[in-house]
């Protein structure tokens, strides 16, 4: 049997029966169209819009033009086939987008189901089309978000987009397909530099804004009789699951199916009609979604048994997220809907513009005061356990509230303890603040690692030595005392463990960069690097890669030296390891290299100052002409311009970075911003030279 549809159907949309992935969907599809086609009207594209598979059919069309419709003889284009352009990798590309698609179907979405991958590829679709739709301030270079390789660099792009003066019709135009697309991003690129993974949250309104386009309307007096307005709210029930655009189009549809049912015309104008048509559900965006009295009896049930349990206050965002796979299918299409639902059902209880419940105050002081309560007789919680008995406030919350908060102390990745939980003694309390105190008395500092928490330790033996340390500190020093790292001082002393590690080094005529560390380590417990390198060039002279020496063993004749540095530093700066040959430098009482050359730019020299990322045993870093404002990133940026590199080429770029000794490291760090300077640079000089050609090119005529 050959079925035929008058339905004007474009290449993009004669996919939709591909996309079906079960004979069940496949036969819904042919219903819908053969419906379509029984229409009288051309107006089957707004039917589509309000179809309960709406999103399908987006997700097939929207790398096509909508209203190109060029007839049966084009090639019916699957989902794949396009789908894998946008995959490819592309100029000036950062991130393979096969390596987002690969990370985001790892990853749960707002009702903790694992996104799938056809629905990772749709979003890379959007996000390499959608930006050059905006009416945004955005060059073509940045209309491309695979360059975006850390978050600030993308929030910024983002931001720009985002204000875009049509953005919001670019995004509505693929039921936002955009917005999603551009929130995986973001927790992809957090994950990537940080290796932790934002939790997907959903949007919350402004402080003091009511719901946005969203009313219900309960007072209005309409002339219908009782066998229209049981036909009106049949035919929603049967025909319109997925909520009633209010328009002329759709009001005449509705005027159609009530006379299907009454054989009678409602004799009401329009507006009237609109009116009524409101009064049987929730006006929200433009659409009427009716929530049917069994839904809003099941919401206040769960609300009712949770607040039974002692708990204080509920999150809409988070209430939303754990049962969107139901409320969804019963019209509560948005957690503004919800929330007005809420009130409703609840008008006695306090409501916010992010949560409700049986409390009030700042969202800080409920979550802290909702972690007091859940916390029980563990001495240690992890985030998992937390989240079980707070199912309805959002991790992020939790999280953020612990580690702001002093009464929870850290533990170890993703576990807290409480300061409650601790075991103290008085006479441990005034024995550990008598030790404190006289340690201060006579260097002005404590290290937490001499203090005596041996029995501490013994009681509390479920925390790590870190909790201990914070633990001991916050119920028996945190009153009269600042900590900063493992170092205590008396409250307003602003001394750390480099300020300490320096003043031990103006004690020395010579110690090995290993004796440093070692004294860090005895200091401190731990070992950081920077701190003791940073120490040593700060108040000594580096003669070589494991010594340092007292000034006074090193005699600089700073204007030799500096003319010297001239022969190197032809412009603005060169890197450090561009000097390869010493003969012409003074001597100076020990053995010219690398490391005592960069001590003494950085202390000694009256035209120079060095400039690197971190100190370091590598040579990285640059001679730089005081009088210059450049910064690293501005010095780094130059470099790339002026090199003969092809600037889509990141790889080489971070090969010529590390190769020339300005960075430590082939990482791509910032990287796409840096090359984005450089192109900029490049234009630049591109234009000014040719302005200077012309200038020249008019002054020779004149002289013709």
């Amino acid at each position: 049997m050959t079925v035929m549809w008058r339905v004007p159907l474009s290449v993009s949309e004669r996919t939709i029966p591909h996309v079906a992935e079960s004979y069940e969907e496949f036969e819904a599809f042919i219903d819908f169209f053969i419906r379509l086609d029984a229409d009288e009207d051309e107006a089957w594209r707004t039917k589509v819009e309000t179809a309960a598979f709406a999103p399908v059919f987006d997700m097939v069309s929207a790398p096509f033009d909508m209203d190109d419709e060029d007839g049966a003889d084009n090639e019916v284009i699957g989902e794949d086939s396009y789908t894998q352009d946008y995959l490819q990798m592309e100029d000036g590309d950062v991130i393979d987008p096969n390596d987002f698609v690969a990370w985001l179907v790892t990853q749960p979405n707002a009702n903790g189901n694992l996104y799938l991958e056809r629905v990772a590829r749709h979003y890379v679709s959007f996000l390499r089309n959608a930006p050059y739709k905006l009416n945004a301030q955005l060059s073509i270079e940045e209309c491309n978000i695979f360059v975006c390789e850390t978050v600030e660099e993308f929030e910024r792009i983002r931001t720009i987009m985002t204000s875009s003066p049509n953005y919001k019709e670019v995004n509505d135009r693929g039921h936002n397909s955009f917005s999603a697309g551009l929130n995986c991003y973001g927790r992809y690129l957090t994950h990537r530099n940080t290796g932790v993974a934002p939790v997907p949250e959903k949007a919350g309104r402004k402080a003091s804004q009511p719901p946005t386009g969203f009313v219900i309307e309960e007072k209005l007096t309409i002339n219908l009789s009782l066998e229209e307005r049981t036909a009106i709210e049949m035919v929603f029930e049967s025909r319109y699951t997925n909520g009633f655009r209010i328009d002329p189009i759709e009001l005449g549809r509705l005027r159609r199916f009530v006379r299907e049912i009454t054989e009678a015309e409602i004799a009401l104008s329009d507006e009237e009609l609109a009116d009524a048509v409101k009064m049987c559900g929730t006006l929200f965006e433009g659409k009427v979604y009716t929530v049917s009295k069994e839904t809003r009896k099941k919401i206040k049930g769960i609300v009712e048994n949770y607040l039974s349990t002692g708990v204080k206050a509920i999150f809409y965002d988070e209430f939303y997220a754990k049962n969107e796979y139901w409320l969804f299918d019963e019209s509560v299409v948005s957690i503004e809907m919800l929330s007005d639902l809420l009130r409703k059902l609840f008008p006695r209880m306090t409501f916010t513009e992010t949560f409700f419940g049986n409390t009030s105050g700042n969202i800080h002081t409920v979550v802290v005061s909702e972690l007091h309560r859940i916390w029980g007789d563990d001495i240690l919680l992890n985030f998992d356990q937390m989240a079980e008995r707070l199912p309805y406030i959002p991790i992020g919350r939790i999280k953020t509230a612990l580690a702001y908060n002093a009464d929870f102390i850290w533990n170890s990745v993703e576990v807290y303890t409480h300061t409650e939980k601790i075991d103290i003694t008085t006479t441990e309390k005034n024995y550990i603040r008598d030790v404190a105190w006289r340690e201060c008395e006579l260097h002005r500092y404590v290290s937490m690692v001499d203090l005596p928490l041996v029995d501490f330790a013994e009681r509390n033996h479920k925390l790590s030595p870190t909790a201990i340390h914070n633990a001991a500190f916050s119920v028996y020093l945190a009153d009269n005392y600042d900590k900063r790292g493992k170092i205590i001082t008396r409250k307003g002393e602003n001394i750390d463990a480099l300020t300490i590690m320096q003043e031990y080094c103006r004690t020395l005529d010579m110690i090995t960069l290993d004796a440093l560390l070692e004294f860090e380590r005895d200091l401190t417990g731990e070992v950081h690097r920077w701190i003791p390198m940073q120490a040593g060039y700060d108040v000594m002279v580096r003669i070589d890669i494991d010594n340092y020496v007292a000034e006074r063993l090193v005699d600089f004749d700073v204007d030799d030296i500096d003319a010297a540095l001239d022969h190197f530093v032809r412009g603005e700066y060169a890197p450090l390891i561009t000097v390869t040959t010493f003969a012409v430098f003074p001597h100076c009482g020990q053995t010219w290299n690398l490391f005592l050359l960069e001590s003494y730019i950085r202390r000694f020299s009256k035209r120079f100052k060095f400039e690197t990322p971190s100190v370091n045993n590598r040579n990285t870093g640059c001679i730089v002409r005081k009088h210059s404002q450049l910064d690293y990133e501005g010095i780094m940026s130059d470099a790339i311009a002026k090199s003969a590199l092809t600037l889509s080429d990141s790889d080489a770029v971070a090969d010529f970075l590390f190769r020339s000794g300005y960075r430590g490291s082939r990482s791509k760090a910032k990287l796409a911003d840096l090359i984005k300077k450089a192109t900029l640079l490049r234009r630049d000089k591109t234009i000014h030279t040719g302005e200077k050609r012309a200038e020249t090119e008019k002054e020779s005529t004149m002289f013709d």
